[in-house]
């Protein structure tokens, strides 16, 4: 049993060590017309409420960003197409980026209670996906659902996600 234990402890170590990276893709494809890149990574960012949720999607040259709310309040409200999101990369890049549709928040019930959700999608350049990928997402401003600026200190285990989820978008 002990050897067993040390095997396995031995193989995780090593597979930590060699930088092996396993990316869990929710969209991994290639368009049969163009051969383009078609991905999609998601990261769950804080939960359980208020949850957040992050996809990067690639499409051939095109890239999104894509974020996912949801809380414990009741709000009906929507953010107009233009609404900015703000982030700054590990490398101190400012990345500016604007929904590309309106949104409206959707009431849902869970176990007896009512979450208010929405998702928004921004459009990014490779750029912006490139500094993601070098040093992680390290802040995030984004309107929320009362029409006021969230900030997000992000946490540094989800840094290094954030980090290998954009290199994921690149293999």
């Amino acid at each position: 049993m002990r050897l067993k234990l040390t095997l396995v402890l031995t193989l995780i170590i090593l597979g930590f060590s060699s930088g092996a990276q396993i990316c869990k893709y929710v969209v991994n494809e290639k368009d049969p017309i163009t051969d383009d890149v078609i991905r999609t990574v998601r990261t769950r960012l804080t939960g359980p409420t208020p949850y957040y949720y992050f996809s990067y999607i690639r499409n051939g040259s095109d890239y999104k960003f894509r974020v996912e709310v949801g809380d414990y309040e009741e709000v009906n409200t929507s953010l107009e197409k233009g609404t900015e999101l703000i982030m700054r990369a590990g490398n101190g890049a400012v990345i500016r980026m604007q929904s590309i549709e309106k949104v409206t928040t959707e009431i849902i019930k869970d176990f007896g209670s009512k979450i208010t959700r929405y998702d928004i999608t921004f459009q990014m350049t490779e750029k912006d996906m490139l500094d993601i990928k070098d040093s992680g997402i390290v802040f995030i401003r984004i309107k929320d659902m009362k029409n006021t600026f969230s900030d997000q200190q992000i946490p540094e285990a989800v840094v290094e996600i954030s980090k290998a989820n954009a290199e994921c978008i690149f293999k």
